[in-house]
C-alpha cells in the first residue's frame, strides 16, 4: 500500500457492513495553490479524494464527517431506498480522478435522498465541481450553479454557520460563485456586503480577497459592456 495513504475502518450505518477505507496522511498533502472559492490544488496525493466514505454493500455514501450523523428516519428511508441494489464496484482502495468524482456523484445522490439541508447540498456540489475543475472538463460550472442556488437557500433559511462558512465567508462564497458564474451584478453586490460586514476585522484573509474580487468582478463588468 502506498505509505503516504492509511487505513480506516468503518461501520455503514445503513447495513451494517464493516469496511476498510482509504484516508490520506496529512503530511503527505503538499498544496500548489488555492483558488478563489477556497479550491486547494495540490502537488500530487489531493485528500479530497478520500473525504467521503462508500460502503461496499449497499453504497451509502457520505464525507466522514458526517457519515454516523444520521437519524433512524433516514436509515430507514435510505433502507427502503437501496433495497436490491447492486453496488458495481468498491471505492475502498487507492483512488483515481475519475473515482472520486463518482463517489462526488454518489455522496449528491445519498443527501438527497435523506433531504439533507441546502447547505450540505451546497457544499458537496462545490466539491464535485472542483473535482471537475482538476480534470479541465465543463460539468464544472454545471455543479457549481448548482452549489450557488443552495448555498442561497441555506444563506436564507439556515443558521450559521454553515459547514465551514460564517457570515462574511457565506457572503464572499456567494459573490465568487456569481463571478465565476458571470453573474457580475450579483457578484459586486455580494462582495460589497463582504467587505462592509461587521466581521470584517475578524476575518483579514475573506476581506482582502473580497476586495481585491469585488475590483475585478468590476472591470469584468465594464468589459463586459
Amino acid at each position: 500500500m502506498d505509505d503516504s495513504l492509511y487505513v480506516k475502518m468503518v461501520t455503514c450505518p445503513i447495513c451494517g457492513n464493516q469496511f476498510s477505507s482509504m484516508k490520506a496522511k496529512v503530511k503527505s498533502c503538499k498544496v500548489k495553490k488555492k483558488d478563489e472559492d477556497f479550491c486547494t490544488h495540490y502537488e500530487d496525493l489531493n485528500p479530497m479524494y478520500y473525504e467521503v466514505f462508500v460502503c461496499p454493500i449497499c453504497a451509502y455514501a457520505a464525507p466522514e464527517t458526517s457519515f454516523d450523523e444520521i437519524s433512524e428516519k433516514e436509515v430507514k428511508l435510505l433502507k427502503e431506498a437501496f433495497l436490491g441494489r447492486e453496488v458495481g464496484r468498491s471505492f475502498c482502495s487507492h483512488r483515481s480522478l475519475e473515482d472520486a468524482i463518482a463517489v462526488g456523484k454518489l455522496a449528491i445522490y445519498t443527501a438527497e435522498l435523506r433531504k439533507a439541508n441546502a447547505g450540505v447540498l451546497a457544499g458537496l456540489c462545490l466539491k464535485l465541481a472542483w473535482l471537475y475543475r482538476y480534470k479541465g472538463d465543463k460539468q464544472e460550472e454545471h455543479f457549481l450553479k448548482y452549489a450557488l442556488i443552495n448555498y442561497l437557500e441555506a444563506f436564507d433559511k439556515e443558521p450559521l454557520p454553515i459547514g465551514n462558512l460564517n457570515e462574511i465567508s457565506m457572503i464572499y462564497i456567494l459573490g465568487e460563485l456569481s463571478r465565476r458564474l458571470g453573474k457580475l451584478d450579483d457578484a459586486i453586490s455580494w462582495f460589497g456586503k463582504a467587505v462592509s460586514n461587521p466581521e470584517r476585522k475578524e476575518n483579514p484573509m475573506i476581506e482582502k480577497l473580497a476586495r481585491e474580487q469585488w475590483a475585478l468582478a468590476r472591470e469584468q463588468h465594464k468589459g463586459s459592456k
